[in-house]
């Protein structure tokens, strides 16, 4: 995004992700701020050396300005989602907790990837015991909310 007449390209951060009606709002707030700062600066240039009222006005708000983009920016990064935490489990652990995330059963599972229905009940167990959840349902639930698996499309 450029600052409108200054040429230069802003650098606050954008919002991106689920918040899309408020970051955008607060997409238009962060050009609002970036541009008053950047004009509150080409004021205090323009401004001859002796006038000490307005160039103390323009000072002020030129601040202000500068504190406002920053808590802007604070609010936006605190509105981006946090990155997934990392998953506990292995390869196949995971692999077998997506099946289950698409409704399969341990003996579809089982035939789908090649093993036996023993192993995939083996493969279950020990994802309840990483995530402390006591079914299938809990484990996906808690699965799909920490970002380890996505939803099925």
């Amino acid at each position: 995004m450029r600052a409108r007449g200054l040429g230069k390209p802003s650098q606050t951060p954008r919002c991106a992700g689920g918040l899309r009606e408020a970051g955008g709002l607060l997409d238009g707030l962060l050009d609002t701020l970036d541009l008053l700062v950047a004009q509150a600066r080409a004021y205090e240039r323009a401004l001859p050396p002796d006038n000490y009222p307005a160039r103390a006005a323009v000072a002020a708000l030129g601040e202000l300005a500068r504190q406002a983009l920053n808590e802007a920016r604070d609010l936006a990064a605190s509105l981006e989602p946090p990155p997934p935490a990392p998953h506990p489990f292995s390869p196949r652990e995971l692999q077998v907790l997506g099946l289950a995330a698409e409704g399969l059963t341990n003996k579809e599972i089982a035939y789908r990837l090649g093993l036996s229905e023993r192993t995939v009940q083996f493969h279950m167990n020990s994802v309840f015991n990483k995530t402390g959840t006591g079914s299938r349902t809990e484990a996906v639930a808690l699965a799909l909310r920490s970002g380890w698996i996505l939803p099925a499309t």
